[in-house]
């Protein structure tokens, strides 16, 4: 089980998932907007070594790049994060800053005398984009393919290392490489499972744990929603509410257990024959509230006449037949949640009072 686990984190690592990636992404925001203000900084103190350490014949491209090219652009980067309608080309443009930086570091160092010195920034590029630039695994897993792939073709093939230095050179490559991805995985996996962990705690304190409808602490919420909605629009909804007959028999006995089964095959009923704009909670016990949106009397009572007529026809595993009753009232433009509440309530009371297993409109 755990393996299953372990295999859907790491295929939701690498596949984009919605809602994950729209949780995390004020965070990566923040991390980008702060790393490359401090990278930039960075190159530019960098831009000033450069005059001390190389020739004169690269010192001033060298110096030029760093301080006029690429701490612009980390400073760009870090400005756009405030602007999310460019968050994709920001991210593209972060891929592809630290390839543009490798990519100069092989061409103006590899011909010095002490080049060795400076190949340690392509480690270091490759730390930074995995470690702490703010791309998702895939994303940084691509702009470091590209900066091994470049940094093998020039060592090999354009300006070929001696032999000894080349092999000692690759595997730091490689190591920095697979500690750095390995170290981005796990940092990914963690809030991925963070995620699914929160995701989970969020949806047992809306949902009711028996029937997976939502309950009473969610019907607040959405309640208020349509209400302000209907006010603003003038759209009329329905509320309806719907009670079990003689639900107390079916406990008192079969035991609460067939109860709750009983309460299941409701709670389908009421799914499977609502209208996929609808929303139905669990209020208690053996109610439960339909949320009906822009609807009129007409609909809304056959719609609820329907519903009844279908579990009443319904065969339940255990107890056989069943009935409910409807309490239906629209909302209006003075509506709170307790008046809309109080009128289905009261339209239920009138449905009992008749004798059960009817529709009563309020």
């Amino acid at each position: 089980m755990k393996g299953k686990e372990d295999i859907s984190l790491f295929s939701k690592i690498f596949i984009d998932d919605e809602k994950y990636n729209k949780s995390i992404q004020t965070f990566r925001l923040i991390q980008i907007r702060a790393i490359t203000i401090l990278t930039g900084i960075l190159y530019i103190v960098y831009s000033k070594i450069d005059q001390y350490i190389l020739p004169e014949d690269i010192m001033n491209i060298a110096s030029n790049f760093h301080l006029y090219i690429i701490a612009p652009i980390l400073f760009i980067i870090s400005f756009l994060t405030y602007f999310p309608k460019y968050y994709t080309k920001m991210i593209f443009m972060l891929m592809i800053a630290p390839i543009c930086a490798a990519i100069v570091n092989l061409i103006l160092v590899t011909n010095i005398e002490s080049f060795t010195t400076y190949m340690t920034e392509i480690y270091l590029i490759i730390f930074w984009v995995f470690t702490v630039s703010g791309l998702k695994l895939k994303q940084s897993s691509i702009s470091v393919f590209f900066i091994s792939l470049i940094a093998f073709i020039n060592y090999y093939y354009i300006f070929p290392l001696p032999k000894e230095l080349f092999i000692m050179h690759s595997f730091w490559v490689f190591a920095v490489l697979s500690f750095g991805f390995v170290g981005a995985f796990l940092l990914e996996r963690l809030s991925m499972k963070n995620f699914i962990t929160y995701k989970k705690l969020k949806d047992l304190a809306i949902t009711d744990s028996l029937t997976g409808l939502y309950n009473r602490t969610k019907l607040d919420e959405i309640l208020q929603n349509e209400l302000n909605r209907s006010k603003r629009y003038n759209h009329n909804f329905a509320f309806i509410l719907l009670d079990i007959d003689h639900f107390k028999e079916v406990n008192d006995t079969y035991g609460h257990q067939i109860g709750d089964k009983v309460l299941i095959e409701i709670s389908n009923l009421i799914k499977n024959n609502s209208r996929s704009t609808d929303i139905i909670f669990r209020w208690g016990g053996e109610e439960f509230i339909i949320l009906c949106l822009e609807t009129n009397k007409e609909n809304i009572l056959n719609h609820a006449e329907n519903l009844r007529r279908i579990i009443q026809l319904h065969k339940f595993k255990s107890v056989g037949s069943k009935t409910v009753s409807l309490g239906i009232t629209l909302s209006k433009n003075d509506d709170s949640i307790p008046s809309i509440i109080k009128r289905a309530d009261e339209a239920l009371y009138m449905a009992k009072n008749q004798g059960r297993n009817q529709v009563v409109f309020f």
